[in-house]
Formats: C-alpha cells, sequence, structure tokens
C-alpha cells in the first residue's frame, strides 16, 4: 500500500512539476507590449513560397490591458464584452518577405480608361499578370481602407495614394507607404509626410516606350500663359457625370489608355494624341494646349504622353506606395490607439529589412478568430520582430491570398465568409525567367518536359530542374524524363534553378498528365432476338478512354449505344465480324480510331444452332437453284 502511495505521489509531482516547466515555456514566448499580450500555440500550415518567400497559418492568442480593449469581444454583435487580461484564440496568417532585387512589392487595382473597379484579390491578381506578362504574383494582400459606399464623384477609389512602377493613378495622400524593392535594410518608408510636386508633370514618349522629354504642366483647364503649358479634363459631378470642357488649340487624346480625374487637383492621364484642334471632351479624354515652342515642336497625332503628380521629398524616387491608416508600431514602440476589435490586415518591416505582412481573422468569434485592437495589431507585429507597422483596410476585406501548388488560395477566413471587391491591394511579385514548356511523349508511366531557356531575366542560376511529387530531375538539351508515375494522373510541375546544390523555386509551374491504358475487348456475345441479332461487347477501360464504338458486320456498321448494338432482320451471314474503337488516351495525339478484325464471337447453344439452319437453309437453296 505504501509503495503504490509513494508511486501515486511521485507521478503527482512529476505532473505538477512538467505542467509548470509547461507554462514557464509558454510564459517564455508571450509577447508583452504595455500589458497587452500576444502567444503563438501552434502553427496551422507553413508554405515556403518562391524567392525565399514565406507563409504560415498560426493558431495564436492575445489578451487586452485594462483600457487597451473595448466593445464586443470578437469585434460583432453576440460575441460578449471584451474582457481586459483574457487571452482569446486567433488565426493569424504571416508572410515573410525578404528584401531582395529579385522581387518587387507593388499595389495594384482594376482600372478602367475612366473608372476605378471594385476587385476581389484574386482578381486583381489575375489583372496584374495580364497587363504584365513576365511577371508572377507570389502573394498578395488587401490594401488601402475605400470608397466602399461610392459616395465620391469619382467613386469607388482608394483613401490614400495609389501608385504601381511609377503610374500615379491616385496621388492625393492621408499616410503613405511607399516601397523601395532596392534589395536594402531599408525597403520600407513611411510615418512621414508624402509630398508631390506642385506642379503635374508630362512625359512624352518614344516609338520604344520610353519617356524621352518632361515638361510642368502650369493650368488646369485654363488657358495657359506666355511659354505656358495647360491641361485640360472632364471632372465628375455630385451625380458622378462628367461636366463636360471644351478646348481649342489642343492635342487630344480622344480614347485614353487612363483618364482617372479624382478632382482638379488630383488627374492621372495616359494615351495617344489622335487629333490636334477643338472638342468637347468628356470621360475617357484628355488634352494639352501648348504655348512652350520645345513642348509643340515634340507633339504630335501618334505621340504617346502621360500627366500625372510625382514625389517630391522623402518620397522622390518611390515608384510603388500606397496608403494606409494609422502607424501602429514605429521604432519598436506602439503608436496605434483603436480599442475595437475588427479583422485587421498590416505591413510592417523587421530591422534586417524583411517585410512582415499579416492578416488576423476576426468577426468570427464561433470560429475562435476574435480579431485585433490597435494594442494587440502592436503586439502582433512585435512578437514577429517588426519594428515599424502600419494598418490597411480590414474588416470584410482582410485577405491573403498565395500562390500555391499553381493555384491562387485564400489562406485567411474573410469574416463576410467570401472575398470582398476592395479597390486595391499589395501584390509580392518577381519577374520570373523566360522558359518555353511544353510537354511530350507521354506514356502512362511518364512524359518528358521540354524547357527551352531564352533569358533567365536577372536570376543566377546554373541548372534547371523539374520537380514532381518527391522526384527532382535536371533539364538536359532542353528536356526533363520524367518516369515511374501513376496511370491517368494529373501532376504539378515546379521548376528549379540551382547554383552550387541549392535549388530555388523559379515561382514557374504547369500541370501534365500520364495517359490513360489503352482499351481492349474482352468478349463479344451475340444473339438470335427473333428476327434480329443483338451483339454486346465487354470492354476493358478502365479510364474511360472510348468515346465511341461501333460494329461492322458485312460492311454495314452500328453504333453500340451502351454496350448493346442490334442488326434488324438479320440475314444470318456472320462471316465478316470487326469493332471500330474511337478512343483517346491523353497522350497528346488526340483521338485514335482502331478497327479490330480478328473479334472473338460468342454466344449460346440456340444461337448456333439458329445459324447453322440459316446455313443449310442457304446450301439447299443454292443447291436447288
Amino acid at each position: 500500500m505504501r509503495k503504490s502511495l509513494r508511486k501515486i505521489l511521485i507521478s503527482s509531482l512529476l505532473f505538477v512539476l512538467a505542467l509548470f516547466i509547461s507554462v514557464n515555456v509558454n510564459a517564455s514566448e508571450v509577447t508583452d507590449l504595455e500589458g497587452t499580450k500576444y502567444y503563438v500555440e501552434s502553427v496551422k500550415e507553413s508554405n515556403e513560397l518562391a524567392y525565399g518567400v514565406k507563409q504560415e497559418t498560426h493558431i495564436s492568442y492575445s489578451s487586452v490591458a485594462p483600457g487597451h480593449g473595448s466593445g464586443n469581444a470578437d469585434g460583432y454583435k453576440g460575441s460578449g464584452q471584451l474582457v481586459p487580461n483574457e487571452y482569446y484564440p486567433q488565426q493569424v496568417n504571416i508572410l515573410e518577405v525578404p528584401s531582395n532585387e529579385n522581387i518587387k512589392i507593388t499595389p495594384w487595382a482594376v482600372v478602367e480608361p475612366f473608372n476605378w473597379t471594385l476587385s476581389t484579390v484574386k482578381q486583381m491578381i489575375r489583372d496584374y499578370e495580364k497587363n504584365n506578362p513576365g511577371y508572377r504574383v507570389i502573394a498578395a494582400i488587401n490594401g488601402d481602407f475605400f470608397d466602399i459606399q461610392a459616395t465620391k464623384n469619382f467613386p469607388r477609389t482608394p483613401s490614400g495614394m495609389h501608385v504601381s512602377g511609377g503610374n500615379f493613378y491616385k496621388s492625393s495622400a492621408t499616410n503613405t507607404v511607399g516601397f523601395k524593392n532596392d534589395g536594402s535594410d531599408k525597403p520600407l518608408l513611411g510615418n512621414v509626410k508624402a509630398e508631390r510636386t506642385a506642379k503635374m508633370q508630362l512625359d512624352i514618349y518614344n516609338e520604344n516606350n520610353e519617356i524621352i522629354k518632361e515638361f510642368e504642366i502650369d493650368k488646369i483647364n485654363e488657358s495657359p500663359g506666355a511659354n505656358e503649358i495647360a491641361i485640360y479634363f472632364a471632372v465628375r459631378d455630385a451625380n458622378k457625370k462628367p461636366i463636360a470642357i471644351n478646348v481649342e488649340n489642343g492635342f487630344i487624346v480622344e480614347n485614353a489608355d487612363y483618364a482617372l480625374p479624382h478632382s482638379e487637383t488630383d488627374f492621372y492621364g495616359l494615351g495617344t494624341i489622335s487629333k490636334v484642334g477643338s472638342e468637347t471632351l468628356g470621360d475617357g479624354q484628355f488634352a494639352i494646349v501648348s504655348n512652350n515652342q520645345e513642348l509643340t515642336e515634340a507633339l504630335a497625332v501618334g505621340v504617346k504622353i502621360r500627366a500625372q503628380y510625382e514625389f517630391v521629398g522623402a518620397f522622390e524616387g518611390i515608384e510603388d506606395a500606397i496608403g494606409v491608416g494609422e502607424t501602429i508600431l514605429y521604432n519598436g514602440e506602439r503608436k496605434g490607439s483603436d480599442t475595437v476589435r475588427h479583422p485587421r490586415t498590416m505591413v510592417g518591416v523587421r530591422e534586417d529589412g524583411t517585410i512582415i505582412m499579416t492578416v488576423v481573422d476576426g468577426r468570427q468569434g464561433s470560429k475562435n478568430m476574435y480579431g485585433a485592437t490597435s494594442y494587440e495589431m502592436a503586439a502582433i507585429l512585435k512578437h514577429y520582430g517588426a519594428v515599424e507597422g502600419y494598418n490597411l483596410d480590414g474588416g470584410g476585406s482582410s485577405t491573403m491570398v498565395i500562390l500555391k501548388d499553381g493555384e491562387y488560395v485564400v489562406m485567411n477566413s474573410p469574416s463576410d465568409g467570401y472575398e470582398r471587391s476592395d479597390s486595391n491591394c499589395i501584390l509580392i511579385t518577381a519577374k520570373i525567367p523566360e522558359i518555353d514548356l511544353s510537354v511530350s511523349n507521354i506514356t502512362t508511366t511518364g512524359f518528358t518536359v521540354n524547357a527551352n531557356l531564352i533569358n533567365k531575366n536577372g536570376h543566377d542560376f546554373d541548372k534547371l530542374f523539374v520537380g514532381v511529387d518527391d522526384k527532382i530531375v535536371e533539364v538536359k538539351d532542353n528536356k526533363a524524363v520524367i518516369e515511374g508515375l501513376n496511370v491517368n494522373t494529373n501532376y504539378y510541375l515546379k521548376l528549379y534553378g540551382e547554383k552550387d546544390g541549392k535549388y530555388e523555386y523559379l515561382a514557374i509551374d504547369l500541370r501534365a498528365s500520364t495517359a490513360k491504358k489503352k482499351p481492349t475487348i474482352s468478349k463479344l456475345l451475340f444473339q438470335i432476338v427473333d428476327d434480329d441479332i443483338q451483339f454486346t461487347i465487354e470492354l476493358n477501360d478502365p479510364q474511360n478512354a472510348i468515346k465511341s464504338r461501333v460494329i461492322i458486320v458485312n460492311g454495314v456498321e452500328q453504333t453500340f449505344v451502351g454496350n448493346v448494338a442490334t442488326f434488324e432482320d438479320f440475314d444470318g451471314d456472320l462471316s465478316d465480324v470487326s469493332v471500330k474503337l474511337i478512343y483517346d488516351v491523353n497522350d497528346g495525339q488526340g483521338e485514335t480510331t482502331k478497327t479490330i478484325t480478328n473479334v472473338e464471337l460468342r454466344c449460346g447453344i440456340k444461337d448456333i444452332l439458329y445459324l447453322t439452319k440459316e446455313a443449310l437453309n442457304d446450301k439447299i437453296t443454292s443447291i436447288y437453284n
């Protein structure tokens, strides 16, 4: 009895000790920022994306210090009041983006020639890739706050700046962050005023789409003075209709690539001059009137021009920037003050230049997704090593998408239950190597990937490899022979560049399938039904390769319906029977037609006797005749 009691006491002591150690381990991983806390319980999913970009989904917990939180626990009615110092479960998605010259971070939006549209992040990804051939999106998050109710004269636009690739689609600023894309340890610029040029700039392009001249625009929608330049465009009224404006002696762009009239002091125009003279301008149009001799000599029908404001001051030279909400973290210190929990999207940066993008799910307490206050956002960013961070649009807009197995996948749980259409987003992109890809020699157990490298586009690798499942095969003489695969199976293939034994996924992929087995005939049966003969075919076609099957008797064709074909008023002659199979085994050769002449016929005794009788009758008839 004493030994048993001793064992129980020792076991209990060990359990308490283990529990104490466990609690202390967890406590050491807690980030505490002014009493608001955050820690990660487990990693739900981890993805190594292209060019060093990493994504993880964390199951986490956070609590707010007294005074750091208010309202409902998950930011939505019915979830109960937020209790200070109580841990609430969270789902947090994180992107780590190294600062290197292979990666470009840029805002994007689906913008029509004279309208700003709302689109899902996945739709914006597809639009970017369509308009930027050679670039691949690796991951993305939603962007700036926006005119969700379409109340502005020029509606549905983001609240702040939208600058992508040096194009200032919207230049009026609130808080702004800029992405330098220079590979430095200071790739993110924020918490400083984004200033723009006092005057709109006019760029002149040559036939190679290169800017060859730049001018300042002196006047907007009014006549230029001596040696001055003016731009004319129609702004929108309160009913969102264009206010037509007349222009004389103008270089007119009648069908602009873009003519975005946010206001008289915020316009972006890009297009080719199609007319010189007078015009009443409306949507999708703008014009330049010049008293500047140098400009006048440079302009003509067919010349491409761009009008926009540009950065000066701290942001000068930055070509990619987006509006944000409040600063959450700066120099490692909390700056935000919103005490209400919502789904949140944030962008920040570590000391080493790694960009951190984070989405916190919320308004879904039943799914253990409670959202974050500004205080929790700061603690979360700090937990992941950020020293600086900014709030983007949240709520139902909060979205994170990654390129996973060749598909764009939403990784978080949008609070609306589906992807919301937003005004813009932030894309993580890369200019990928140019490689001609195709698949040939498709069999039931493999295929050949043809990979012809045309341009590395700045990427540093010595060899190309194709990866499929756990195989990785070198491309030799522009070919990689993949073998040992399963029959009739679709495979996802990834291309890697190799240098010094290190493999880098190039964000280039394709899908290829092994072939189906060729079908064969198992049995061909017949039976006599009154004056008809009925054929039943049994096939060995496990992958459903057959498209059509036809039986031919004495030159007469009959298509099988299901597995049965019937010849009416049959005359009893089976001397010439064949079967024609039309099938496609997905080997890249298309449909194949095969006629099988040595078909073995099977039947019952009654049918043999019938045919024997018919044959005897025919013989007797021929003798008699």
